[in-house]
C-alpha cells in the first residue's frame, strides 16, 4: 500500500473514534450534504489533495448542522486537534512501510459561509515525511 493510501487510512481511522463531538459521518467517499440526516452531522469528508517531495496535503471537509454553527465549526476544529496530535506520525513505524520522519500538523483553517442551519469549514492538514528505499 502507497504512503499516502496507508496515511489517509489512519487520518480516516482516527476521526472516526471522535468522542466530542463524535462525527455520524466520516467518509473518503463523496457525499451529498443535502441528503445526510440530521443525526449524521458533524460530517467529515477526507480529500487527498497535493503532494509535494514528501509533503501529502489533506482537506478536511467539515460539516455541521444547527443554529450555533460557528460554536460548532470552532468544536470540530478542535477536536480534530486534539484528535490527529495524540499520533502526529500516524502510527507509521519503518517496518511495516519505507516511510518514517513522519509528522502531522494542521497548516490552516478556512470556513466556508453556507444557508443555515449548515455550516462548513476545510482544516487543511500537512503531513510530512521521509522515503527510504531498501533495507535501512
Amino acid at each position: 500500500m502507497s504512503a499516502r493510501e496507508n496515511i489517509a487510512k489512519n487520518i480516516e481511522n482516527q476521526l472516526k473514534n471522535m468522542t466530542n463531538p463524535a462525527p455520524g459521518v466520516v467518509s473518503r467517499v463523496f457525499f451529498d450534504i443535502q441528503k445526510l440526516a440530521i443525526t449524521q452531522f458533524p460530517a467529515i469528508l477526507i480529500v487527498t489533495a497535493s503532494e509535494t517531495q514528501g509533503l501529502i496535503q489533506y482537506q478536511l471537509r467539515c460539516y455541521v448542522r444547527g443554529t450555533e454553527v460557528d460554536t460548532l465549526r470552532n468544536n470540530i476544529v478542535e477536536e480534530i486537534e486534539e484528535t490527529l496530535e495524540v499520533s502526529r506520525d500516524r502510527d507509521i513505524t519503518l517496518s511495516g512501510t519505507n516511510i518514517h520522519n513522519v509528522t502531522t500538523h494542521v497548516a490552516s483553517i478556512e470556513v466556508i459561509e453556507r444557508e443555515l442551519p449548515l455550516g462548513e469549514v476545510v482544516v487543511n492538514v500537512n503531513v510530512q515525511y521521509t522515503y527510504k528505499r531498501g533495507v535501512l
